[in-house]
């Protein structure tokens, strides 16, 4: 089977319709991630993100659901008035973007969702919108990495995890500056293109070191990527398992990763193998488990007796994004 835009569209809305007539509270429906954008698919697989905006408060912050092995349905879940203060939504780094396109919305009662559109629309891309939706992940790589640095005893995986949750703030707030915030699977190609844009390739290399990318090799993929899974698996056997990596959505992760690696682009496959498998670690009690995960980190360079080094690092990388923010917000008089 052939997996197109058109199909995935045509999917959405035939499952908007059958929770229209389900579901009376429903206000707005409307998609976003990359199948709005066009390029849905990474090893032949992906999910549909639609937002359902209700009347009465939801039951569901988010549920995910099954359409076939490769496509799943990703769906979150709003009440109205999440949307009251609607310009502060030119800001958001996630949101903003899916309204502004006009393709997006799937149903709309009494057009309500447009007047909101128009609103997030106006001055959407201005310098003042856009740092904004920049500088809030700046902020919050530094409160992380003053988190990191604070001398009181902290688990490895705790700290570990904030790390790689700095990291990931720091990416954004320089992916933010020409684009909409970096997805899970795309992390890597989609900054690599935004620094590209902002002539700052050298960023890729800062950014993909601070990842553990200097220890990884074929080999190591090889050895680490089936028990990847099991945790994977292993998770979805609990009852508090992350809806982020249900079941549902095992392709969309497995299948990804596979074809990162088939192509060449070891580079890109540890964002979303170590997301994935530090969520796993959130339901998992099993001594095993725990070893397997600080076995993968120690792999790729992480360890605990080297926090001070990472921390090093990092600090430069938050730092070249501040600056570049900095350097943004002098060039617009803002």
């Amino acid at each position: 089977m052939r997996i197109t835009q058109e199909m995935l569209v045509k999917i959405a809305k035939e499952h908007v319709d059958k929770r229209i007539r389900r579901e009376k509270d429903l206000v707005a429906v409307y998609l976003m991630g990359s199948v709005s954008e066009g390029d849905p698919l990474l090893g032949g697989s992906t999910d549909i993100d639609l937002t359902f905006v209700h009347k009465e408060e939801p039951l569901l912050k988010r549920e995910v659901l099954r359409v076939t092995y490769e496509i799943s349905l990703d769906i979150e879940h709003h009440h109205q008035s999440f949307y009251t203060y609607h310009r502060r939504l030119r800001q958001n780094p996630w949101i903003g973007f899916a309204i502004c396109n006009h393709q997006n919305i799937l149903y709309d009662k009494d057009h309500w969702l447009e007047f909101i559109q128009a609103s997030v629309s106006a001055r959407f891309d201005s310098p003042e919108n856009v740092y904004g939706r920049a500088q809030q992940f700046a902020e919050n790589a530094r409160r992380l990495w003053f988190d990191l640095d604070d001398p009181q005893e902290v688990s490895w995986e705790a700290w570990i995890a904030l790390y790689f949750k700095a990291v990931g703030a720091a990416a954004n707030a320089i992916a933010c500056l020409n684009g909409p915030a970096l997805t899970t699977r795309r992390f890597m190609f989609d900054f690599t293109n935004r620094a590209e844009t902002l002539e700052q390739l050298p960023l890729v290399g800062e950014l993909t070191r601070l990842l553990g990318n200097e220890n990884m090799s074929e080999e190591l993929f090889a050895q680490w990527r089936p028990l990847w899974e099991e945790t994977l698996e292993a998770a979805n056997r609990q009852s508090d398992c992350p809806l982020n990596i249900s079941r549902v959505r095992k392709a969309y992760f497995l299948q990804s990763v596979d074809a990162m690696a088939e192509s060449g682009s070891l580079h890109a496959v540890l964002w979303p193998m170590v997301e994935t498998w530090q969520q796993a670690m959130t339901c998992l009690d099993e001594p095993t488990d725990h070893r397997r995960w600080k076995g993968f980190l120690a792999s790729l360079g992480f360890q605990d007796d080297k926090r001070e080094t990472l921390l090093s690092d990092l600090d430069q990388f938050v730092e070249r994004s501040e600056n570049l923010l900095e350097g943004y917000q002098k060039n617009f008089n803002l």
